[in-house]
């Protein structure tokens, strides 16, 4: 089989490995690794000068995988005597590594396409904006200390408005004897109402306040209600004083 390929086109010896998977059309779960080892080996063999701190990785791989294949030829499963002197001592081993090795590529390459996109996107250097800004300057000789004066007392005006208010909100008793008063003055000025014209506030305490102020004051004989018929407006008139 012929490479033409070069060593710099893989990002290490798992990456020429998973190349090889795919170039041989197999499922990475059901590789020939016999197979994929020789290729290996056979490339790094076609490599007469490399450069050994690149080459270094490569050529441990080398006898991982050169260990290996003599294991799976005369089909030795211990792995006591070898356990600590290789990382790759099982097919097992050397799958699990170039499945683990795909799936981290997969996100490289995710992680890859969103900084391409990334880099279509152009933002707005912040620039000074203090060019087009007003000159407020002062011209010298038109303002007078009095001017300044003036400008100081109209800066504490508004000053004022910044403070927060202390402020507390309470709620205003009413007063049988209050909502007396006030109806009072409504039928001095007015002579005769409608009951509802009364109620011009729309809470419980105000309704039940006038409510009983009206019938107290019909109880002291101050005014009178009636109706004209079934269906007219119920007026409050207020009665005379005798005297």
């Amino acid at each position: 089989m012929d490479y033409n390929f070069h060593i710099n086109d893989f990002e290490g010896p798992l990456d020429l490995l998973l190349h090889l998977v795919k170039q041989s059309k197999m499922d990475i779960y059901e590789i020939n690794l016999k197979e994929i080892i020789d290729q290996y080996l056979n490339i790094i063999n076609n490599f007469e000068s490399l450069n050994i701190d690149i080459a270094s990785s490569y050529l441990v791989m080398a006898a991982e995988l050169v260990n290996l294949k003599a294991r799976l030829l005369v089909n030795r499963k211990d792995e006591e005597d070898t356990a600590d002197e290789y990382s790759i001592t099982s097919e097992e081993d050397l799958r699990n590594k170039l499945i683990e090795y795909e799936e981290i590529k997969n996100i490289t390459n995710t992680f890859k396409d969103l900084e391409e996109k990334r880099s279509e996107v152009f933002t707005k250097v912040p620039e000074n904006l203090k060019i087009y800004a007003k000159d407020n300057k002062l011209t010298k000789g038109l303002f007078t200390t009095d001017d300044l004066y003036q400008a100081f007392l109209e800066y504490q005006k508004r000053a004022k408005f910044l403070k927060p208010l202390n402020t507390k909100i309470t709620k205003k008793e009413l007063s049988i004897e209050d909502r007396i008063t006030s109806i009072k003055k409504i039928i001095q000025n007015k002579k005769r109402v409608e009951f509802f014209s009364l109620f011009d506030t729309i809470n419980r305490e105000y309704i039940v306040v006038t409510f009983l102020a009206i019938l107290q004051m019909s109880k002291n004989k101050e005014l009178k209600i009636f109706q004209e018929n079934s269906y007219s407006p119920i007026i409050v008139e207020g009665v005379l004083n005798e005297g």
